[in-house]
């Protein structure tokens, strides 16, 4: 069928018809269409494969500029692996048409499951909220900006009352899709979810797709955008002008969803989450607090702060009869503000950490640099300029501060430092995260480390390929991604991940050389620093907490230390010298960190033997 066709049932024209073929792909039906194209069920047929199969409306199609960035965003986005996005498996041009083939996802999107299921409770919102931070900071890793992120581009697969969201449409033509830009411009986006910046003429980045993302939160958790009105330009006012949304209640859970509220949907960027990793980490701190205003019990089996990964963390189940969390009638997109919230769990202690020197990596052998690079420091990945931290603009006390925190402000800097040490060393478990450099690349961690010496986490080279890191019950294992073992200089890559297929690789050879990683005490242990001098540098905003910036400075050595000013006085951020920073936070929240299956692990004994 040519391109310029009308379809025999009503389609509009230059689009096929089911029966068609483009290329290799069948077309069974379509399912949607918009102002970019028409998305149809198609059949891969050399694979047998159900996809997705977008084909651009031929207006786009016949510009040479859009032809250039669609086959430049599509490859980008083809090479992205995340559990989180949908995955795109072919594009490119057959008989005329424009197309990109993806994952098929049927059972809807974000928006239609609340239209139709209703407002989740609050921690299966927040988990949902939860996978589609981990898609996004999978692709701001990849250097992606999403530009439109909106519940029509949150698709959802239900299984067995299991939700898995997956983020879809990056942005591929939607800077020229007139029915999503900004008043007056072709700035890419929908009003109802774009940054204030973005009104102003600002280009998209990861911090615009933050915002985007807080107000996603809001519509799981009522129902409704963050800001509404009756024209584009009330909803524009609203997002410059207007409160951001707070749920009422004072449940830990609620009170931690409000501090991630105010937090991504800042009106200032520099005020945001500057990551997607940030942000979800809060998430995953904020789904392991009581949803309930009196204290409970922890689980059992806690969650581990990790990225949900293949057999990873699953998803909440979506209860049968789902109970509306935001209160009945009024104004939902604007409910009553809720009390200070309570600050999330924070992070751990003042000590320049101490890098153990990493083991040449052999494929066949022992993948000791895997967790050697960075020893037992553990943090997450941050992409851009996230790694900085949002230091924030000087904060002020006001004189009706409780008297313990006066206290604590008198004190000399040297004794500001003590104190927040003082709290790191009691810690059963904490949240580590940030990056240092190791020779040319930047490491990239996220841990969670208990007392005992167990941990479960990842450790990435930005811009590349991870790692998870487990150890439990004195077993160290790892399991890589091709490009983190590329970095590490090996190139039969692929032969090695066939080989290793999803399992766990064990060290048992070189076991003492591990036998400090993931120490809590020993990562909290400071050297000692006779001859440094502390320099008190006043209050700052910190992971949304107020904190005491102190400088330590010995000979050309500088360091700087957050501490958080409420008690307990727990260490929020050290930035060290050569882009190197750690941030600390889930203290002493419940983990569970089990040993997998023993099909599931190849000691590195094991290796070669077949």
């Amino acid at each position: 069928m040519a391109p310029d066709a009308t379809g025999s049932d009503g389609s509009a024209a230059g689009y096929p018809v089911p029966g068609d073929r483009i290329g290799r792909f069948r077309i069974v039906e379509q399912l949607g269409q918009g102002g970019m194209g028409v998305v149809y069920r198609a059949v891969e047929e050399n694979l047998g494969r159900e996809v997705a199969l977008k084909i651009v409306a031929p207006f786009f199609a016949h510009d040479p500029e859009f032809r250039e960035r669609f086959s430049r965003e599509a490859r980008a986005q083809a090479s992205l692996e995340s559990a989180h996005v949908v995955a795109v498996y072919a594009h490119g041009e057959e008989d005329g048409y424009l197309y990109i083939a993806s994952q098929l996802i049927v059972d809807g999107d974000l928006g239609r499951l609340i239209r139709t299921a209703g407002v989740p409770p609050l921690a299966d919102a927040l988990s949902v909220i939860e996978q589609v931070a981990s898609g996004l900071a999978d692709a701001h890793e990849a250097g992606l900006v999403h530009r439109d992120i909106k519940p029509g581009n949150v698709l959802v697969r239900i299984r067995g009352g299991v939700v898995r969201a997956y983020l879809a449409d990056f942005g591929i033509a939607r800077r020229m899709d007139a029915a999503s830009t900004r008043i007056g411009s072709m700035v890419a986006g929908t009003p109802t979810y774009m940054a204030p910046e973005l009104h102003g003429g600002a280009a998209a980045s990861f911090v615009t797709d933050i915002y985007s993302l807080g107000c996603l939160l809001w519509v799981a958790l009522a129902g409704t955008p963050p800001f509404t009105g009756r024209s584009d330009y009330q909803i524009v006012a609203a997002h410059v002008n207007g409160e951001i949304p707070q749920l009422p209640g004072t449940s830990p859970m609620a009170q931690a969803t409000n501090r991630i509220l105010r937090l991504s949907m800042a009106k200032e960027p520099g005020e945001r989450y500057q990551s997607a990793v940030a942000m979800r980490a809060d998430l995953q701190a904020a789904l392991r607090l009581p949803a309930s205003p009196r204290p409970v019990a922890p689980p059992a089996s806690g969650r581990t702060a990790i990225r949900p990964a293949a057999p990873g963390t699953q998803p909440r189940p979506v209860p049968a009869a789902l109970v509306p969390t935001s209160p009945p009638g009024g104004d939902r997109g604007a409910p009553p503000p809720a009390p200070p919230p309570a600050p999330l769990p924070a992070p751990p202690p003042p000590a320049p950490v101490r890098r153990r020197p990493g083991t040449k990596l052999v494929a066949g052998g022992a993948l000791a640099a895997v967790l050697a690079v960075g020893g037992g420091i553990a943090a997450a990945a941050v992409v851009g300029d996230g790694g900085k931290g949002d230091e924030g603009d000087p904060v002020t006390t006001e004189s009706t501060g409780p008297t313990s925190e006066e206290s604590f402000l008198a004190l000399a800097p040297e004794e500001i430092l003590r104190a927040s040490e003082k709290e790191m060393k009691v810690l059963d478990t904490v949240q580590v995260r940030g990056q240092f450099p190791d020779g040319d690349l930047s490491v990239a961690v996220d841990m969670t480390i208990t007392a005992d010496g167990d941990c479960r986490g990842t450790m990435s080279y930005l811009g590349s390929g991870g790692a998870e890191v487990l150890r439990t019950e004195g077993r160290i294992m790892v399991r890589p991604e091709a490009g983190f073992l590329s970095d590490l200089g090996i190139d039969n890559t692929k032969q090695f991940l066939d080989y290793l297929d999803g399992r766990w690789l064990e060290f048992t050879s070189d076991r003492d050389q591990f036998s400090k990683v993931c120490d809590l005490d020993e990562f909290l242990e400071r050297d000692g620093r006779t001859g440094a001098t502390a320099t008190n540098e006043g209050l700052v905003t910190q992971q949304g907490e107020q904190a005491v910036k102190v400088h330590l400075a010995e000979g050309s050595t500088m360091e700087t230390y957050y501490v958080m000013v409420a008690e307990p006085h727990y260490l929020l951020r050290i930035d060290e010298e050569e882009d190197a920073w750690f941030e600390y936070s889930a203290f002493d929240e419940p983990v569970d960190i089990t040993l997998p299956e023993e099909s599931e692990i190849l000691k590195d004994s094991e290796v070669g033997q077949d």
